[in-house]
């Protein structure tokens, strides 16, 4: 970023701030760190940072004990391997064949049809051609949603490290995932979006510090996700009557009550206070570009 402030229309409230900043920096004998480097991962959008509340969108399983979380667990396994059989019932691979065949030989004969002159071509065959792909398309997008064996061996691999039921506390890597599921680390990746797809999990990305504080550059770079179970406004009917129906009986066989909803959590709303040296930076910057302005 340019520090050089436009002498015709006044500096921006922007370059007064990165000025502000690095002037601080300089006087309290802090250097510059690399904002890139091989042992540092580079935050992404949309992250918090651990201690941040919008990094903890975890909560109570049932009671927080024990015993009513490895129900939880368990039928949040049940319901991802019953929607896997569900789903690749709805999406055979036969089906899913016959319509790729299919598109392709619509596709050959709508690039036929462009090539003879317009008084030749039938009259609505292009656009019925078109429906009839974009249909096939549609289908052939949902088909590739569906859940694989190695997806619910990924979950099994998260919900290992599901111990503090009180807290729901999840925040494992894809690595330490991969490990615990026997599968390839991009497996994991994979896997993890179509459960997110279906609603039976749903993360948070979020960042920690990098223990520069001598340095003036990031302080900050990318960690695990944290995880959320059960996102029922992402989930099918279908999947999410199954899962309610088990865990219902599951607790009554156990001698509990019916099983209370968690409340949605909005990390949207959640807002981590200023930090006391991000305050008095701030209103530094506010002041002088009141004045400069």
């Amino acid at each position: 970023m340019s520090n050089t402030l436009s002498l015709t229309t006044g500096p921006a409230a922007r370059d007064v701030r990165a000025i502000l900043k690095g002037a601080a920096a300089r006087l309290g004998g802090k250097t510059r760190g690399p904002d890139h480097a091989t042992d540092r991962r580079v935050p992404r959008r949309n992250s918090y940072e651990e201690n941040d509340i919008r990094a903890k969108p975890y909560g109570r399983l049932g009671d927080g004990s024990v015993k009513q979380g490895l129900i939880y667990k368990e039928t949040l396994l049940d319901t991802g391997d019953a929607l896997r059989r569900d789903l690749w019932a709805k999406y055979p691979r036969a089906e899913e064949r016959r319509r790729k065949h299919e598109v392709s030989q619509l596709e050959a004969e709508l690039a036929e049809l462009l090539t003879l002159p317009r008084t030749e071509i039938p009259i609505g065959r292009p656009a019925a051609i078109r429906i009839a792909i974009a249909g096939h398309q549609a289908w052939l997008k949902h088909a590739e949603t569906r859940l694989r064996r190695i997806d619910v061996d990924v979950l099994k691999g998260l919900l290992s490290f599901l111990t503090n039921f009180m807290t729901g506390a999840l925040f494992p890597s894809h690595e330490a995932i991969a490990t615990a599921a026997g599968v390839h680390v991009n497996s994991v990746a994979d896997g993890l979006k179509r459960l997110k797809h279906h609603g039976l999990i749903d993360w948070v990305r979020r960042t920690t510090r990098t223990g520069r504080q001598g340095e003036f550059g990031p302080q900050l770079e990318q960690t695990s996700n944290a995880y959320r179970l059960v996102v029922r406004r992402a989930m099918s009917k279908e999947a999410w009557r199954h899962y309610w129906q088990r865990l219902t009986i599951k607790l009554r066989r156990c001698g509990t009550a019916k099983p209370v909803e968690a409340a949605p959590v909005t990390p949207a709303l959640m807002k981590a206070p200023m930090t006391p040296l991000q305050a008095a930076l701030a209103s530094l910057g506010a002041s002088v570009v009141n004045v400069t302005t």
